[in-house]
């Protein structure tokens, strides 16, 4: 039976990520009427669909009532659904219900190919709806534009550009052009961080393969810089230097910034103390030699320091592995050793232990540590036999990578007070102003104890 098809609207709609969502179906109305009579169809009838990249029917396109998957202008989709018009011959189809539709791109999908047939007939019954019979270069129906697909390249009507209102496009590896921020911002301050989220460090850096960088310590306090500071300019500090207080040197530290070439002399100075420490005129002039060479660069000055933990360890945490953990931590004082001390104890017949965690900071004046002895540690236990009570020492370098240390830092036992001398081998990482972590391991049984005192970190800087 002859049918003559009277299309009422097609609309090609394509997904756009964007604030308004964009249906991905395509809707295709039609009206199906008998060619000889011009009455309504209202049977079953089967419609198949196709995206073509041309509008020509070539023969071959089409082979033994089925599309050619390698014809020259398929455009790789096609659909089939079968349709009851309504009383007055229309129907309605959501295309993409049974194929899902492709991301629509308009070197392929150009033209819509609609054929259909009396549903149950052979796929040879299928006849394509030729939107002109006179024009032999004008057979598939065109997809043209609809409201969603022309809001196709904005978003919310907001264009892609570089103008004022525009939207900007991130570039490859997921970033602003420089063309689009050449001069940076024109606010007068720019926040980083700006949710307060970091707990640890904020940065900036300078350069990616350079990679030099400007951090905050929210937990020190403090500005780190991992590289040389030049100052061209008046320099002023209201705090200390390496520990020393310069506010009460006055107008001899200014002297010296404008260009004095010797070094301050102690009569200069009227003070009672410096550092909350009391010296003898001599004493004084060479902390303020210190003072003029940390401060001035007249020479580098590296000397040997100590830092002392004494227990109880500032910012300790207290761990247990979560097997054989079961005894008693606490601290306690031997007044005639005159040493402070952790001790863990167990009554349990199979050895228990706990860890003693420190997060210690590296100075910012660190330079390396002791070339024989960077770590020191006092301890004591009631028995020698480390099947009994024992202690062990490691450490993670602020780079998170366990210290591969020399000397003896595993059993460690004995009846008095003794010192563990500990080094390391290999390039551990040690970062002014980073932290990294001391694991102080303390066994036990049979009520036996074991205890950890003093530990001290031998550094040049």
């Amino acid at each position: 039976m002859a049918l003559f098809v009277c299309i009422l609207s097609a609309l090609n709609i394509v997904t756009v990520s964007a604030a308004t969502s964009v249906p991905e179906k395509l809707i295709y109305e039609a009206r199906l009427l008998d060619a000889g009579t011009n009455d309504a169809l209202t049977t079953d009838h089967t419609f198949r669909f196709s995206f073509w990249i041309a509008s020509p029917v070539d023969v071959g396109d089409v082979v033994v009532g089925a599309i050619d998957p390698l014809a020259l202008n398929y455009g790789g989709w096609q659909e089939v659904q079968t349709v009851t018009p309504n009383s007055l011959g229309f129907v309605s189809f959501e295309l993409g219900t049974v194929s899902a539709l492709p991301e629509i791109d308009y070197t392929e999908h150009l033209y819509l190919q609609v054929e259909i047939k009396a549903a149950g007939d052979p796929d040879t019954s299928y006849e394509i709806l030729d939107r002109a019979p006179s024009d032999p270069l004008s057979d598939r129906a065109p997809i043209g534009s609809v409201p969603y697909a022309l809001n196709a390249d904005m978003i919310d009507n907001a264009e892609i550009g570089t103008s004022d209102g525009d939207i900007v496009l991130l570039g490859p590896g997921g970033v602003f052009p420089t063309s689009v921020i050449p001069g940076g911002t024109e606010e007068n301050i720019f926040i980083l961080d700006d949710d307060d989220s970091s707990v640890t460090s904020i940065g900036l850096q300078f350069g990616s393969v350079l990679g030099k960088l400007l951090t905050f310590d929210i937990g020190a306090g403090y500005f780190n810089f991992n590289d040389d500071v030049n100052i061209e300019g008046d320099l002023t500090i209201t705090g200390t230097v390496d520990g020393y207080d310069v506010s009460d040197l006055g107008d001899n530290v200014t002297d010296h910034l404008d260009g004095g070439v010797s070094k301050h002399d102690a009569t200069e100075i009227d003070v009672e103390a410096v550092d909350g420490h009391f010296y003898t005129a001599g004493d004084l002039e060479t902390v303020i030699d210190d003072i003029d060479e940390a401060i001035f660069g007249s020479s580098t000055v590296v000397q040997d320091r100590i830092i002392v933990l004494n227990s109880q360890f500032e910012g300790a945490s207290y761990v247990g592995d979560g097997t054989n953990n079961v005894g008693r931590l606490y601290l306690d004082t031997d007044n005639v050793a005159l040493e402070n001390y952790y001790e863990w104890t167990s009554s349990q017949t199979t050895l228990q232990d706990y860890d003693i965690v420190l997060q210690v900071t590296v100075p910012q004046t660190f330079v390396q540590w002791n070339a024989v002895t960077p770590w020191t540690f006092n301890y004591r236990s009631s028995n020698v036999d480390p099947l009994i009570t024992k202690a062990d020492i490691f450490i993670w370098d602020t780079a998170g990578v366990p210290v591969t240390l020399t000397g003896t830092s595993i059993d460690l036992t004995s009846i008095s007070w003794s010192q563990a001398g500990l080094g390391y081998s290999g390039v551990p990482t040690f970062t002014p102003g980073d932290s990294f972590i001391v694991i102080v391991r303390l066994h036990a049984k049979d009520n036996e104890t074991m205890n950890i005192g003093e530990i001290q970190l031998n550094y040049e800087g």
